[in-house]
């Protein structure tokens, strides 16, 4: 029967450094010892190799936290989820002229995972971030991926409970394929409070020319921001996906 190597725990070992110190903040070597369960020299070998490498810094008080190099691996990371995307002008222009922040995010498994965040005014209440992400059941980018992908609407409901963020989040069965017939009809769809109460947010989806879904773009906000002009935004973020899926190149 095969056994675990040296390398692979030495690996295990340090990704969950990693997922420690990115969850908790700095760190000294005996409490990311205790934290993951190592013996304290292997936590300060494995900081020792974090810092070396400049993944990681060390504070005057001897804690440990992970350097900004990782924000290079993300960013690297999440280029190469949209290879066909080369136009970040439009949406700097999205984001200019509707003086909210602008979303773009890929479909994964029974998720969407944004990829850009271009801020605008109030970004501070907005949950989702450049690698975060949202089930298919709720908000504008979530739930036009589900009207639009290629995951199946039924198929979804069949292996993912919904679950709720807010007493405005769609949870029913019958509330959800409403809501992904209506979003199909008018191709754009309006988030309201349904992630986070107080915001809202309009979505379209990326489609090719020949009709492929390739991603959700969305902006959101305050409601205050959203609410009375949805027709507006709306044209918006459909002119921009439009042109978007027009030169993407698949």
């Amino acid at each position: 029967m095969p056994t675990t190597d040296k390398p692979s725990r030495v690996l295990t070992s340090l990704r969950t450094a990693v997922e420690t110190l990115a969850r908790s903040g700095p760190l000294t070597a005996p409490e990311l010892a205790k934290e993951i369960g190592i013996p304290r020299p292997s936590a300060y070998r494995l900081m020792g190799a974090l810092i070396q490498d400049g993944l990681a810094t060390q504070q005057p008080d001897g804690a440990v936290s992970l350097s900004t190099k990782w924000l290079h691996f993300g960013d690297q990371a999440l280029a190469t989820a949209t290879p066909w995307f080369h136009h970040e002008e439009l949406l700097r222009s999205l984001r200019d002229s509707s003086r909210l922040t602008v979303y773009l995010s890929v479909p994964r498994p029974q998720r969407t995972v944004c990829v850009r965040r271009l801020h605008g005014q109030g970004v501070q209440v907005l949950v989702l971030h450049p690698g975060g992400s949202l089930p298919l059941h709720l908000g504008g980018v979530g739930r036009i991926t589900l009207a639009f992908g290629d995951e199946e609407p039924e198929e979804y409901l069949a292996a993912h409970h919904p679950e709720r963020f807010t007493p405005r989040s769609l949870e029913t069965r019958k509330a959800i394929l409403d809501d992904v017939a209506l979003s199909r009809e008018r191709h754009y769809c309006i988030s309201d409070e349904d992630v986070t109460v107080g915001v809202g947010a309009v979505a379209a989806p990326v489609l090719t020319p020949d009709g492929q879904f390739l991603a959700a773009l969305s902006i959101a906000g305050r409601r205050d921001d959203i609410v009375g002009r949805e027709k507006d935004l709306a044209r918006q973020v459909q002119t921009t996906a439009a042109k978007i899926g027009d030169t993407a190149e698949v």
